[in-house]
């Protein structure tokens, strides 16, 4: 087990390593996050709020120390349960909801690729 209480907060030491496809994901959960953000400004509905505050927390928490491969699949059950919610009652909000749904599927195809990227990097 490592020691993590000496580590630094920030993996800004990892940052130059990430690829394209770190960018990509943090760039659809910022979409994801921008968007629930701008309905909420919309409408007022709190829960578009907690959207939006949730995946503006998982793009910090990637940038800690507290971040595992684990917390990949994390984001895959929540995209996905954001999604059912989006087609059932995002219909207000149509080209928001497909623009949406874009970030969501680039973000569950670059989560679960970097998931058993980092998970088959781990047992070697």
């Amino acid at each position: 087990m490592t020691d993590t209480g000496s580590a630094p907060l920030f993996r800004v030491d990892e940052v130059g390593s990430w690829g394209a496809l770190y960018w990509l994901g943090l760039l659809c959960s910022v979409g994801i996050a921008g968007i629930n953000l701008y309905v909420w400004t919309l409408t007022g509905m709190p829960h578009f709020l907690a959207v939006a505050g949730s995946f503006v927390f998982g793009v910090g928490l990637f940038f800690t120390r507290f971040w595992s491969p684990a917390v990949y699949l994390v984001g895959v059950v929540h995209v996905i349960a954001l999604g059912v919610v989006w087609v059932l009652g995002g219909r207000a909000f149509l080209v928001l909801g497909a623009v949406n749904g874009i970030f969501s599927v680039g973000l569950l195809a670059v989560a679960l690729w970097l998931f058993f990227a980092e998970y088959r990097t781990a047992d070697d």
